[in-house]
């Protein structure tokens, strides 16, 4: 019996603290968790750094206003967090050279195929 509760115990705090690890990020944090992460992945200088920086603190602050303040039809709001995140990665494009550009396609096509094996993965899990 000692060892079922203490077992218990241990799933429950393992839970309560893996919710407490999901606060949400501030815009500034998660521009400057991409834009790190963008640097190191394509050896982006300062000052393209600061401008790909510029571009995505502007994207998840219209984003959260979005997210915040949302019209009545889901359509349209899908449609213009598609048009901020376009306008973010032709900034960002804008600012990088040739190589750094080919980087960056291959990057975002990675990224777009992992989250369509997430989505499938949790599809199937679900149904």
């Amino acid at each position: 019996m000692k060892k079922f509760i203490l077992l218990f115990s241990f799933i429950a705090g393992l839970s309560l603290a893996g919710n407490a690890q999901i606060a949400k990020k501030s815009p500034e944090q998660r521009a400057a968790h991409i834009t790190k992460a963008l640097q190191k992945r394509l050896n982006l200088s300062q000052q393209q750094a600061v401008q790909v920086n510029q571009a995505l603190l502007t994207q998840a602050t219209r984003i959260d206003s979005l997210k915040s303040n949302p019209s009545a039809d889901k359509k349209s709001n899908q449609l213009a967090a598609k048009s901020i995140r376009l306008a973010a990665q032709t900034q960002v494009v804008a600012v990088l050279n040739d190589e750094q550009k080919q980087k960056f396609a291959a990057w975002e096509k990675a990224m777009k195929q992992k989250h369509k094996e997430k989505k499938a993965h949790k599809d199937t899990e679900q149904g």
